[in-house]
């Protein structure tokens, strides 16, 4: 029996039939007025994408590599859609490479009828990239969860937790974009990744339809199925992932909630104990938040990941600069910085040069 079947047994029978008669109900008029379908990309989980550089747009060479793996496993995802009945296919990137000039994936290469989704204004892709015109959702290049050693870069969220759990059931990103998509009653129908998230997705989201397109060997390394048989693969999840949307559930996980991240050492979790409500748990590196709501605490676990991220991303730049040979002297350079900027010593900056452009925003940046 699933953990979450376990931890919310009152309602879970009565909601998964509700579920499914609304699903049943929404894939009738769908399909009499085309079919609406989100596509949400990660990169961990695309098919070949082995290291983690794969997914970072600081390193140029293996980047470049991961956006044509990336494309080609969005391209068989859409071909699978379309060919399953999709008249309008959304796509948001929800990976987040580091690259602030486009998404991750070649958006001129993407197959019609697809098309990117932006924004003039910052959104969360897990909660606010859809809205009730949806019909499903689809998640390609996923990744298991914080938490899951044996998963190829697995995380949730972000890569300063080593645990995210609900009611203490270990949640991954499909989970809370399943969860938040069911607000709104939209399913979660197919997701493609590495054999750990396909049994994570097992047992907590059994109805949704799974395209495994690489083996992961720890933490660090995957290897892939290869290309053809991963767009096969992927294609062929979405085409019937789309086909049997009538049969689709939509998880109604009933509050209140406790969301308890463990982040890597004890000084993140002092920092994330800043956010009010936060509890710390008896592992001093661990803490909670309790809401009735699974979207105010989901929110407020980003909150407590932003106040963690501080504290990993200061002792990554000390632990940089005290490994140089000069490493007195740049301290001393900040230092000085430090207080010419409290003094007002530091000479005005530049007038920035004014924009004909609004900001864009495709999802995670």
């Amino acid at each position: 029996m699933s953990g979450l079947v376990q931890r919310f047994p009152a309602v879970w029978r009565l909601t998964a039939a509700i579920g499914m008669l609304c699903a049943a109900a929404a894939s009738t008029s769908a399909q009499q007025r085309g079919l609406k379908v989100l596509l949400l990309y990660d990169m961990e989980g695309v098919s070949e994408a082995t290291e983690h550089r794969h997914t970072s747009f600081t390193y140029p060479t293996e980047y470049a590599f991961g956006r044509r793996s990336l494309t080609a496993d969005v391209n068989a995802a859409i071909a699978g859609l379309k060919a399953g009945g999709a008249t309008e296919i959304v796509v948001v990137d929800g990976h987040g490479s580091g690259n602030s000039t486009g998404p991750d994936v070649h958006e001129e290469q993407l197959l019609a009828p697809a098309k990117m989704h932006y924004r003039d204004t910052p959104f969360d892709i897990y909660m606010d990239s859809y809205d009730h015109s949806f019909d499903a959702i689809i998640a390609v290049g996923m990744h298991a969860g914080a938490g899951n050693a044996s998963g190829f870069l697995a995380h949730t969220y972000t890569f300063e937790d080593v645990e995210y759990k609900v009611n203490g059931v270990p949640f991954n990103e499909s989970m809370i974009l399943a969860a938040g998509a069911g607000r709104l009653k939209i399913p979660l129908i197919m997701v493609s990744g590495d054999d750990q998230l396909e049994k994570e997705v097992r047992r907590n989201l059994p109805w949704v339809k799974y395209a495994m397109i690489k083996r992961a060997m720890g933490m660090g390394r995957a290897e892939s199925v290869g290309r053809e048989e991963a767009s096969r693969r992927i294609e062929s999840a979405a085409r019937e992932a789309l086909l049997q949307l009538a049969q689709a559930r939509v998880p109604d996980w009933a509050g209140p909630f406790r969301f308890a991240l463990t982040f890597q050492d004890e000084g993140q979790a002092r920092n994330a104990m800043l956010l009010p409500g936060a509890e710390l748990m008896a592992n001093a590196s661990a803490v909670q938040i309790r809401s009735g709501d699974f979207e105010e605490g989901y929110r407020n676990s980003t909150r407590m990941i932003s106040l963690a991220t501080l504290v990993g991303r200061a002792d990554a730049r000390a632990a940089v600069i005290n490994a140089q040979p000069n490493a007195e002297q740049l301290r001393v350079a900040v230092t000085d910085r430090t207080y010419a900027r409290f003094l007002g010593q530091l000479p005005p900056p530049a007038p920035a040069a004014p924009s004909t452009t609004r900001p864009r925003y495709w999802g995670a940046r």
